[in-house]
C-alpha cells in the first residue's frame, strides 16, 4: 500500500500507485462527504476501486472515539447500500492516535489513580481497536505487541462464540 493521499496530495500519490500497481491509502478528516469526494477523484484519475483502502483518521479512545464510530458507521451503511464510493476496506492507525491521548502515556506519579502505564497504554489501544474492528474497520495498524494479543484474543472470541 501506498500513502497517504489526501485532498491536496492524491494526484501524484494516485499516479505513482497506478504506474507501480499499488493499493492506494487515501485520508480524509473525519467527514464522509470529503471521505466520497476523495475516492470519487482518485478512481476518475483511473485507479480502480478496488485499489483504494479508506484511511477515515480515526481517535484514541477518550477523543472522540464516538464520532469516529459515527463516520465509520455511515461508511459501511452506505457501502451496504451499494455505493461503490465507500465500498472499499477501512484502514486504522490505531497505535499512532491512541497513544496522544493523554490516558495512554501520562506518569504514574502523575495520576497514581489511573493505573499501572504499561497496563494502560496497552488497554487504551486494544480498546480502540477493538472499537473499530466492531464498527468495520478491516485493518488495523498497531504499536504495542501486548495490545496487539488482546485484540487477536477478542476477535478469536467473537468468532468462536
Amino acid at each position: 500500500m501506498i500513502g497517504i493521499a489526501e485532498q491536496d496530495n492524491y494526484k501524484s500519490i494516485a499516479a505513482a500507485a497506478m504506474v507501480h500497481k499499488h493499493t492506494l491509502i487515501a485520508r480524509s478528516p473525519l467527514d464522509i462527504n470529503i471521505c466520497k469526494q476523495l475516492n470519487i477523484l482518485i478512481h476518475e484519475m483511473g485507479l480502480p476501486l478496488n485499489k483504494i483502502v479508506i484511511d477515515p483518521t480515526v481517535a484514541g479512545l477518550g477523543f472522540g472515539i464516538e464520532y469516529v464510530y459515527s463516520i465509520m458507521e455511515r461508511a459501511r451503511l452506505g457501502a451496504l447500500a451499494n455505493d461503490k464510493m465507500l465500498s472499499m476496506p477501512i484502514i486504522c492507525t490505531v497505535g499512532y492516535e491512541a497513544n496522544r491521548c493523554k490516558e495512554a502515556y501520562a506518569s504514574n506519579e502523575e495520576f497514581p489513580g489511573w493505573g499501572d502505564l504499561e497496563d494502560r497504554g496497552v488497554l487504551w489501544e486494544a480498546v480502540t481497536a477493538s472499537g473499530v474492528l466492531q464498527v468495520g474497520a478491516s485493518i488495523l495498524v498497531m504499536r504495542n505487541p501486548a495490545a496487539v494479543k488482546v485484540v487477536q484474543k477478542n476477535i478469536a472470541d467473537m468468532f468462536n462464540k
